[in-house]
């Protein structure tokens, strides 16, 4: 057997393992992204709209935990 082919049968028995998603942490993320983008539209006080720039990112991030992020947090 050659190099090659014995890498080939290694890799096709070794499993791949993919990542849960976190569909928790990613819907309590979609949800603050979401309200943080809605206060940043409709308010009339400053300070909201930071909302234009935390809302995408935090909607970014939970499409990260739906696909199988690896790191998640939680806060509170």
């Amino acid at each position: 057997m050659s190099k090659p082919d014995l890498t080939n049968s290694i890799n096709q028995n070794v499993p791949t393992r993919r990542r849960r998603p976190r569909y928790v942490l990613g819907t309590f993320w979609m949800i603050l992204g979401i309200a943080s983008l809605v206060a940043a539209f409709t308010a009339t006080t400053t300070g909201h709209e930071h909302g234009f720039w935390a809302g995408p990112l935090m909607i970014a991030y939970s499409v990260y935990l739906y696909r199988g992020g690896r790191w998640g947090f939680f806060i509170f």
